[in-house]
């Protein structure tokens, strides 16, 4: 067997817990949690701001000192695909800090670890049968149950941790794309409007947000709630459903939103709000921000794992 020292260093949330070589840490990296770990990110705004705005990790153009830490070790995430940014930052960021505790044996008292926390010592008699010693250590166990992890995210020491909670790769993603139709045909839509300097433009953003502002669409699209995409029935039965749907669809936009929230102060995928201080940036640096405004909406932050549906979204209307 190869020694561990070929081994890429520890990574926690991946499919193995090392991995042989770069290129197959890098294709697990890249379909996995830590791949929306990055995509959330990108989402934030303040974030872009930032990155549009610093030219040195350790200087980032903000106040907020927790979005400032996030700069220093994320670094810029839209100028690069997330394979090139995993090589040359994000498997750095997210390994693990120390090695994972290992059952051995202890020839010597000297030999026991210092770091005793979470560990038990016990002594097993070798005159003892094999299932009388396997019962016994069962039983001293039981007696720490309490005490032992429910999820092995929970034993990580990376400095950017995976939240241990019950997720899906999927809903991650579900939720990632509400929020990037919701930016493309919403939100965009009706800021590029307010920009706009002439009446004309703006007319013709007014007439596009109205088109694709309902949030029935996005969840007929993504088949957020695929009982109530039938529009058939009675008019208060149609109603009922174009409200279930507006209110599922609200209810994935309200939790990507959290996701931001939270991403931007490394921590993922967590589903709180997340406390913003009161000011992130100084006055001079939001007047910089101003002239950006129109870049970031042109901006195209839809992930690569979703393929076409925002494209697809931009021409597809439904008849209510």
């Amino acid at each position: 067997m190869s020694p561990i020292s070929e081994f890429r260093p520890a990574q926690k949330g991946l499919e193995h817990y090392r991995f042989r070589s770069l290129a197959a840490e890098v294709a697990s990296a890249r379909k996995g949690v830590r791949r929306w770990w990055w995509e959330y990110l990108r989402l934030s705004k303040d974030y872009w701001l930032i990155c549009k705005t610093s030219t040195n990790p350790l200087t980032a153009r903000t106040v907020d000192s927790g979005l400032a830490k996030i700069y220093a070790k994320f670094g810029d995430v839209y100028n690069s695909t997330f394979d090139d940014w995993w090589i040359s930052r994000g498997a750095e960021v997210f390994q693990e800090q120390h090695e994972s505790p290992k059952v051995r044996l202890i020839e010597d008292m000297q030999d026991v670890s210092e770091f005793r926390e979470g560990k038990l010592l016990v002594e097993i008699p070798l005159a003892l049968s094999r299932n009388t010693i396997q019962r016994k250590i069962s039983e001293i166990l039981k007696r720490f149950e309490e005490q032992r992890p429910n999820n092995r995210l929970e034993t990580s020491r990376s400095n950017f941790p995976i939240n241990p909670v019950r997720y899906r790769l999927h809903t991650l993603q579900v939720m990632h794309e509400v929020y990037c139709l919701h930016r493309e045909l919403i939100t965009k839509p009706e800021a590029l409007k307010t920009l706009a300097g002439d009446a004309e433009q703006r007319q013709l953003w007014k007439q596009q947000y109205e088109r694709r502002a309902d949030l029935f669409r996005i969840g007929k699209l993504l088949h957020i709630s695929p009982s109530n995409e039938d529009l058939t029935g009675t008019d208060k039965d149609k109603s009922a459903k174009r409200n279930r749907m507006r209110a599922s669809v609200s209810r994935f936009l309200g939790r990507a939103e959290k996701l931001i929230s939270n991403v931007e102060y490394g921590k993922f995928p967590v589903f709180t709000n997340h406390p913003k201080p009161e000011q992130r940036f100084t006055k001079k640096q939001l007047e910089r921000h101003v002239e950006l405004e129109e870049e970031w909406w042109n901006l195209d932050l839809t992930s690569q794992l979703t393929g076409n549906k925002v494209e697809a979204a931009r021409t597809q209307y439904y008849s209510e």
